[in-house]
């Protein structure tokens, strides 16, 4: 017969926990492993290490940093470049980063720079420029109050240049000054919204 068993003891809490943590840094070792070869890197026994240039910290960083917000958040998988664009900023993706390579040092592994290093390394500096030169601009803020008012003042300023016309109902003119402050998304000089308005 089967038993049951208190599967919050100790013994075994202290077993799952373990068995947890250790497939988790399998995820994000692979992920470190990966990225280095991709680099021309590898880990090695070794009483020495190669120097962290900035591409290989940053390349490194961003790949674990993945990996890890993959795992942690797997349905939110709109948002993962911004969390890790977030660790990056915030600067926890590279204390991470530097914590995983600290402690496999400990273990007497490190980082090794393979034959063709310096030409890949140069081939990643050359992509991460081009990447850079292609991102889309930022979307214009949209106006302030300070903005809106501004609009106003050359609306009025605007009118004053105008010759007077009769007939003009007064309130054409109150109803454009109250348009501008209900319609915060005009932008642009107003001579290029207000057509001829008299």
């Amino acid at each position: 017969m089967v038993e049951s068993l208190d599967i919050g003891a100790m013994i075994i809490a202290d077993k799952v926990s373990r068995h947890v943590m250790a497939n988790y840094y399998t995820l994000l070792l692979d992920a470190l492993q990966l990225e280095a070869d991709r680099l021309g890197y590898f880990f090695a026994q070794s009483d020495t290490g190669a120097i962290m240039l900035p591409t290989l910290n940053e390349n490194l960083a961003w790949k674990v940093r993945f990996r890890r917000i993959c795992y942690l958040y797997p349905n939110l998988n709109e948002d993962w470049c911004r969390l890790v664009e977030e660790g990056m900023s915030d600067g926890s993706a590279k204390q991470f980063l530097r914590a995983m390579l600290a402690a496999l040092a400990a273990l007497g592994i490190r980082l090794q720079g393979g034959p063709d290093v310096c030409s890949q390394l140069e081939e990643e500096e050359c992509r991460l420029r081009e990447k850079s030169e292609w991102l889309p601009a930022p979307a214009p803020a949209p106006p302030t109050d300070d903005g809106i008012s501004c609009l106003a003042s050359e609306f009025f300023a605007w009118l004053e240049l105008r010759e007077p016309k009769d007939g003009v109902d007064a309130g054409v003119v109150n109803g454009c000054a109250d348009e501008l402050h209900k319609h915060a998304n005009v932008t642009g000089p107003l001579s290029m919204v207000v057509k001829n308005p008299l």
